[in-house]
């Protein structure tokens, strides 16, 4: 069985674009599909986090448009980027999905779930938060601007763990193992994305929590999600602030929401407690609670 060390890259043409995926895991099964944070690509998640979810079922990586080894150009909405993955499960001929999604990555899954209810079969939505509406907490400028900016290998090695991890020696410790599990895990990483792909990706986030576009958001159809859904966060998220988790878990009456906050955690709690997570997300989605 093919780990996220061992994965292959493949890549697919749809709509006149080349995607770069990578499917690995159990050969049975219903695929989780992964989507990534702010400038992240296939190469930006933690080992420790996904291999034990690989173990247990099929799990399909995807480069978005103009992103890592996938051509084409960065989606400027959530919405395109999320038809963007969308198009790719459907040319691999993939039916049913369950689907992660970690900080902006988060929602970009929460339109795959809303735009396509007969796709998603669960939802696990990780340090993450609705579009513009009342209760949502934006986080501080400086620390979107500290990733944003970061343009060389030290910046954003410094960058994610002033903002995935607090303050502490110790919590900063832990995100040194982090930093160097996720950076080796593969000879072949790519660079996280360059200034231009960036920018899109903030018009998409000031679109995301602008309230300019907000039929383009989820805040106002949060209440039509009839799923299964797992949100957890840390519990000091500065990014996008815990106070969010809350307010989407509220917001899905609909829904079969669970909400799990990790004690003395910031945005990269899901690699801080990369054990406990991957398995609390195994359980969920083999409908163990």
């Amino acid at each position: 069985m093919a780990t996220y060390e061992t994965a292959v890259d493949k890549f697919i043409e749809v709509k006149g674009t080349k995607y770069a995926y990578r499917l690995f895991g159990t050969s049975s099964g219903i695929p989780l599909v992964f989507n990534i944070h702010f400038r992240g690509t296939m190469d930006h998640w933690d080992p420790d986090f996904i291999n034990p979810l690989a173990a247990t079922r099929p799990i399909l990586l995807v480069d978005n448009s103009g992103i890592g080894r996938s051509g084409g150009t960065v989606p400027q909405s959530y919405k395109d980027w999320a038809q963007n993955i969308v198009s790719v499960i459907e040319a691999l001929g993939i039916t049913q999905v369950d689907v992660l999604g970690f900080s902006m990555g988060g929602f970009v899954a929460q339109l795959i779930a809303l735009n396509n209810p007969n796709l998603v079969r669960k939802l696990v939505l990780a340090g993450t938060g609705p579009s513009e509406g009342p209760g949502v907490v934006k986080g501080a400028p400086e620390h979107v601007g500290m990733l944003s900016t970061a343009s060389n290998e030290e910046e954003n090695h410094q960058g994610f763990l002033k903002t995935f991890y607090t303050l502490s020696d110790k919590k900063q410790a832990i995100g040194e193992k982090w930093w160097k599990r996720m950076t080796s895990a593969r000879k072949d990483r790519s660079d996280y994305l360059g200034p231009e792909g960036t920018q899109n990706q903030i018009a998409a986030v000031l679109k995301w929590l602008g309230g300019e576009f907000r039929e383009d958001g989820s805040y106002d159809r949060l209440g039509e999600l009839t799923l299964p859904v797992f949100i957890a966060n840390g519990s000091n998220d500065v990014l996008v602030p815990t106070e969010n988790s809350y307010v989407m878990f509220t917001k899905m009456v609909n829904a079969e929401a669970h909400l799990h906050i990790f004690p003395d955690s910031g945005h990269g709690f899901l690699n801080e407690y990369a054990s406990t997570y991957s398995t609390m997300v195994i359980d969920f989605l083999d409908g163990k609670w």
